[in-house]
């Protein structure tokens, strides 16, 4: 059998199965069944090479075989025949992958085949101490040291999130560039700080029109499970409060009467003055305009999340 499955709640246990399991096929081709229709990874799978090349099919988000209601529908039990017939006659060239970020259904026909042909792996959630013990194999792989204090304040800092703590770990090894002991002090100084933190500062990147430093903090706030609608409502919130204060500003109110009505600091004022140097009122309004019909269109369920805010990103900044 050449079809397996991925069950993982982790980016890196995902990761690390896939590179077992493609062993060294070059040709991957990857799908998200949020996006695509079984039928064309279905189509892909069959489809034969003129030299029989191997390929693997990577499908994530395979839904169908979890447990959620969703799951239970028709249109997913559908889903299931066609895979199940296609498992008849698979193609050998073709290793189907796979990958479900939730829990697994154990009576599903399909889960049953894939696990009595030893095609399935599965991570289940890690306690605090099982990724204390993980990130400890992945220093010793890589010849470096690091105190039991600075990997529980990397964990306690990621908040359980096993993902963000590797990407903590790979961030503060690559700062040293050979291997060594790794400094306490330098663990507090390179580690970043809370989710709400990492919001904040992927707000103000989309702002400043910064695409480099937005995207690398939308992985992070993916890996740390922000919903987009999290990060679309603080931007509907900045760019509202950047028009209020112009129009506060155009009527000649006096600063205390601003920081008063509309609730701020004096940094956060300060703050609100920076990113009005770089927007005019009506890039303001425009703004305003996108992410209320934006917020619609995600609510109502017209557009996938992730897609719509990476679009909204990538519009923004360039």
């Amino acid at each position: 059998m050449n079809t397996y499955l991925i069950v993982s709640e982790t980016i890196y246990h995902t990761n690390e199965f896939l590179k077992k399991i493609k062993g060294n096929i070059n040709n991957c081709i990857s799908f998200n069944m949020d996006e695509c229709s079984i039928d064309e990874i279905l189509t892909e799978a069959s489809y034969m090479s003129l030299f029989d090349e191997d390929k693997c099919l990577i499908v994530r988000n395979a839904k169908f075989l979890g447990t959620t209601k969703d799951a239970d529908s028709k249109k997913n039990k559908e889903i299931s025949d066609k895979v199940l017939k296609y498992l008849e006659h698979e193609n050998m060239h073709t290793k189907l992958i796979f990958i479900l970020n939730g829990k697994v259904d154990s009576k599903k026909k399909i889960y049953k085949l894939i696990k009595d042909n030893n095609n399935l792996f599965i991570s289940n959630s890690l306690t605090k101490t099982e990724m204390k013990n993980e990130l400890v194999k992945i220093c010793e792989d890589n010849k470096y040291r690091i105190s039991d204090k600075s990997l529980w304040y990397i964990i306690n800092n990621s908040l359980g999130n096993f993902d963000l703590a590797y990407n903590e770990l790979i961030k503060i090894m690559t700062y040293y560039s050979k291997p060594c002991t790794i400094k306490d002090e330098d663990v507090l100084k390179l580690t970043s700080k809370t989710i709400e933190e990492n919001n904040f500062k992927l707000v103000d990147s989309i702002i400043n029109e910064d695409l480099d430093i937005a995207l690398k903090l939308l992985v992070e706030s993916k890996i740390l499970k922000v919903e987009p609608t999290i990060i679309i409502s603080l931007l509907y919130r900045e760019y509202k409060l950047m028009l209020a204060t112009l129009l506060y500003e155009k009527n000649k109110a006096p600063r205390s009467d601003i920081l008063s009505n509309l609730k701020l600091t004096d940094w956060m004022l300060d703050k609100v003055h920076n990113n009005l140097r770089k927007h005019s009122m009506e890039e303001i309004k425009e703004a305003i305009i996108k992410l209320s019909k934006l917020d619609y269109q995600l609510k109502s369920g017209e557009i996938n999340k992730d897609v719509a805010l990476i679009a909204y990103i990538m519009d923004s900044c360039l």
